[in-house]
């Protein structure tokens, strides 16, 4: 039995826009805090088009948000498979903490969802499933197949510096490599794109067991910090240490505003809907100019509408 995970929020809801300004921190970096980070246009459709055309042996579909229903899910076929969880539902007894607006803060509990799969996969609400795909994809037995690259860990003590001094920002590549040192692992880390992650409920449910203060440490932040990890890549580090294999990053498509443009833009639609890609992500479509949303929209209603 495997299920899929997805967080999702609508930043330009007025009651969500609200709940983030009346908790505005000041010294949360701009990237951490901006609109961009918390804008929905609509991508979460494809995402749960993508898990129901692909990977029909997921069991359920979580969604996770904050007191709100993504409208465009709503002309959907009925599927049975979807269900929506609130942040009061996996913060529970952690509720005092919220509201929370870091995704990493919220990755941090999603173990903690009622009737969770031992083994899910998830996924960004702009990440989408590209090809047919196989529970093999995922998982080996009962480990997850992990995709991505080990890498050299770089001075920790320079990190440090340049956040003392203002000049890092909570970015992807260094959560991941918090997430290793968390765990112990000092010399290198796994770094993973921008795609599908395999994952397992006890995991991240014994590491907390006998570690209820750490859990609260991370899943505090209102706003992304440099002083969180990423739990996803906290995960990782425990499969590695329990014996799951690394491969290399198979076919994965990523756009973001400004890359790929024009006929390049054009063809990476096309190769999408060729089964180029096992998965493809849209970083920031309300950031990329109105003809470029136009072609991938037009390019992803074709593959999954």
């Amino acid at each position: 039995m495997i299920d899929a995970v997805i967080t999702w929020v609508d930043g330009s809801d007025p009651v969500h826009l609200s709940k983030r300004e009346r908790f505005q921190d000041p010294s949360a970096h701009p990237d951490a805090s901006g609109q961009l980070r918390f804008a929905s246009s609509g991508e979460i459709r494809f995402s749960v088009l993508s898990l129901l055309k692909f990977c029909p042996f997921v069991r359920c579909i979580h969604i996770v948000t904050d007191e709100q229903r993504p409208f465009e899910l709503g002309s959907l076929p009925d599927s049975g498979k979807i269900n929506y969880v609130d942040h009061k539902d996996i913060y529970s007894d952690h509720a005092d903490l919220l509201p929370v607006f870091s995704s990493r803060s919220i990755e941090a509990m999603i173990h903690r969802i009622p009737d969770l799969a031992e083994r899910f996969i998830y996924l960004n609400d702009d990440i989408f499933i590209g090809r047919p795909m196989q529970p093999t994809d995922f998982f080996n037995d009962d480990l997850p197949v992990l995709h991505g690259n080990l890498k050299k860990m770089p001075n920790a003590i320079l990190q440090r510096l340049k956040s003392k001094l203002g000049r890092s920002r909570p970015g992807y590549k260094t959560a991941q490599q918090a997430a290793a040192r968390t765990v112990g692992r000092h010399k290198d880390y796994l770094l993973v794109e921008h795609q599908p992650q395999p994952m397992r409920r006890s995991t991240v449910a014994n590491y907390y067991n006998d570690k209820p203060a750490a859990l609260r440490a991370q899943a505090k932040h209102r706003f992304r910090s440099n002083a969180q990890f990423s739990p996803i890549g906290l995960a990782h580090h425990l499969e590695i240490a329990a014996g799951a294999r690394i491969f290399p990053p198979v076919d994965i498509g990523y756009i973001k505003p400004g890359h790929p443009t024009g006929s390049a833009l054009a063809r990476t639609m096309e190769d999408l809907n060729s089964d180029a890609y096992s998965s493809f992500c849209v970083q920031s479509l309300e950031a990329m100019m109105p003809d470029e949303r136009a072609t991938i929209i037009s390019g992803l209603e074709r593959r999954y509408g």
